[in-house]
């Protein structure tokens, strides 16, 4: 994968995040029984809450579904009212027209009747994990949104480097599962031009996530990470001359893993402590000046608050 691909699918999987996915939806037709109400007004009012609904979409021809909405008034001194409401052949499902008025009554109805529908529930894909996943994901998930800070630590030649980092992330979760990106860099400050050192690592990746405990105030998770890595070196330059110094960066695709805990699930404010492995997919490497050539894997240890 080259970089610019893989930079468009970090733009991709952040616009998943910011918006709501797309469900497919199903072409229904309409049928009204109105009663002693207005037939068109009623059509009207059942098309436009049916279009408003993430699974379904009115249509004329080539259904998929056909929805039967069907107005019952009993008359008599309180002028009591009913909404009936079927799809295809299924038990129908009646809802009382209250003080708020037809409207709101329609709206009820339709988000039974609909969630209901079993070409949504028992579809070919619907019994998949990963099915049921994505429509918790596309209707029931939260967002969040928050900061971690974090030591990163890289063998360099004959030593340790170690890189205070700050990393800004965001995810949509959902029960056992949760999705993310995360824009990431660490810094080191000093300044020992005579050996080769990492002066900075910045990071953008995308992340999918499982919890050991989704419903619990305190779990254990794992996931794993995909991103762009850009890597900035100082020290020796041995092709310019003996005593001479440089700079050189690499950049590229890197891989990753990381394990943590995360604690206060059921609050507002979420905890969590990660231990994280990336692994570059290259080498890094300074042809013209020779300050580096070698591959490195950073171990990183951190934690972060979510909101």
């Amino acid at each position: 994968m080259t970089t610019r691909g893989l930079m468009g699918l970090l733009a991709g999987a952040l616009l998943i995040l910011a918006a709501r996915p797309a469900a497919a939806q199903l072409r229904t037709c309409v049928r009204v029984e109105s009663g002693k109400t207005d037939a068109d007004a009623l059509a009207r009012l059942v098309k436009s809450e049916l279009d408003r609904h993430p699974t379904h979409h009115t249509a004329v021809e080539n259904c998929q579904a056909e929805l039967t909405v069907e107005m019952i008034d009993l008359g008599g001194a309180q002028g009591e009212k009913w909404v009936t409401g079927r799809i295809n052949t299924q038990v129908p499902y009646r809802e009382k027209v209250g003080p708020d008025g037809i409207g709101p009554a329609v709206q009820r109805l339709l988000t039974v009747v609909l969630n209901n529908d079993p070409l949504i529930l028992k579809g070919p894909e619907s019994n998949t994990w990963l099915r049921r996943q994505g429509r918790a994901l596309e209707r029931r998930s939260v967002m969040h949104f928050g900061a971690e800070l974090y030591e990163l630590g890289t063998r360099i030649g004959s030593s340790l480097d170690t890189l205070p980092g700050v990393a800004f992330v965001v995810r949509r979760e959902v029960s056992a599962l949760h999705v993310g990106a995360r824009l990431g860099g660490a810094f080191s400050p000093g300044s020992e031009p005579d050996r080769l050192h990492l002066r900075a690592q910045f990071d953008a990746q995308i992340e999918a996530a499982l919890y050991a405990a989704p419903e619990s105030d305190t779990s254990l998770f794992g996931s794993v990470l995909v991103g762009l890595v850009h890597q900035r070196f100082e020290g020796p330059a041995p092709f310019v001359g003996p005593d001479a110094t440089g700079t050189a960066t690499s950049s590229g695709l890197s891989l990753g893993v990381r394990g943590g805990v995360e604690l206060m699930r059921t609050t507002d404010v979420h905890l969590l402590a990660f231990l994280q492995l990336t692994l570059p997919a290259f080498i890094s490497d300074d042809p013209d000046r020779g300050v580096v050539h070698q591959w490195l894997p950073c171990l990183a240890l951190g934690a972060g608050v979510l909101y």
